[in-house]
């Protein structure tokens, strides 16, 4: 009877004793989104690049790490936080060479905007100033930042709005004798030189004409910068239109400009560009010092501060 009163009073604990840790466990993610809300909030009273018109139109993806969040939250301290600002505006322009304009000329306005996607991933970060449980991240808030890394991605459709084509489609090719590779399983989603991009531009006599071509990316005076190589014909989907070889430069150039003026995180300056599948990505590292959520795009500010003023430190 003893023993049957034991048991019973056993398993009765160990219930409440889950209850307990499943009830511990849901407060501690409740007060985890929270946090993340917070930052995404804070995150969006950043100005845009002229000082002073909103800079994000949607909500950012905060995920910050750290468990339990709790004590995080109450040091003010987290492993990392990890922002994708999506559908940021692109307002730059492309230059083409020798001040060649394409014939289907697109500026990236209000009929057809230029959007890109904007990520930042902090380390070690420690909140400067106030902060508390229920408002971890004041707008206002600067962060401590042990290490960063900034990037931003255009698809396709940007890209070819700064191009002016239309029907623009960028690949990452697989190496030559490879036909179908390419894909995650062989490491190639990235690179630098030989994308891929198709599309329909001016050809000889006026005409449209649809061509594949190889790219190579790189980044000058901190601008992406697309060059165009040759035409493509390995076994990648793409268009064998040829043109003539008097006209072969003339279509290159419609895929060949720098692109300026792309939105990155906390003022980068771009250092490197590649691929990403489908995507262009351009990266950076930001500027070493303190970070704050008003900062994440604006750009103009940060260069102020880290500047001197506007001059050489």
């Amino acid at each position: 009877m003893r023993g049957t009163v034991m048991r019973k009073a056993l398993v009765c604990l160990a219930v409440a004793l889950v209850v307990l840790a499943v009830g511990a466990l849901a407060v501690d993610t409740g007060f985890a989104i929270a946090t993340e809300r917070s930052f995404a909030r804070a995150l969006m009273q950043s100005r845009g690049f002229d000082g002073e018109s909103p800079a994000l139109l949607y909500e950012p993806e905060v995920t910050i790490s750290g468990f339990p969040a709790i004590p995080h939250i109450l040091d003010g301290h987290y492993p990392a936080i990890g922002i994708t600002a999506r559908g940021v505006a692109a307002t730059g322009t492309a230059t083409f060479p020798h001040n060649r304009q394409p014939h289907q000329r697109r500026e990236c306005g209000s009929g057809a905007p230029c959007r890109v996607d904007v990520r930042s991933r902090l380390s070690d970060v420690e909140v400067a100033g106030s902060h508390s449980l229920t408002q971890p991240f004041p707008p206002s808030s600067s962060l401590a930042v042990r290490s960063a890394t900034a990037s931003t991605t255009l698809d396709s459709v940007t890209v070819g709005r700064f191009l002016g084509i239309d029907d623009l489609t960028v690949n990452t090719p697989a190496p030559r004798g490879r036909a179908g590779g390419g894909g995650p399983q062989d490491g190639l989603l990235s690179r630098t030189s030989g994308v891929l991009m198709t599309g329909t531009v001016r050809g000889p006599d006026d005409r449209d004409v649809k061509v594949s071509v190889t790219v190579d990316l790189s980044i000058r005076s901190g601008e992406l910068h697309l060059e165009a190589t040759g035409f493509y014909d390995g076994p990648e989907e793409h268009s064998a239109t040829r043109v003539a070889p008097e006209y072969e430069r003339s279509v290159l150039d419609q895929f060949t400009a720098t692109l300026s003026s792309l939105p990155m995180a906390w003022g980068t300056e771009a250092t490197s560009a590649r691929s990403s599948g489908s995507d262009l990505m351009i990266e950076g590292t930001p500027h070493p010092q303190i970070y704050s959520p008003l900062l994440f795009l604006d750009a103009e500010s940060v260069h102020w501060m880290f500047t001197c003023g506007g001059k050489p430190c």
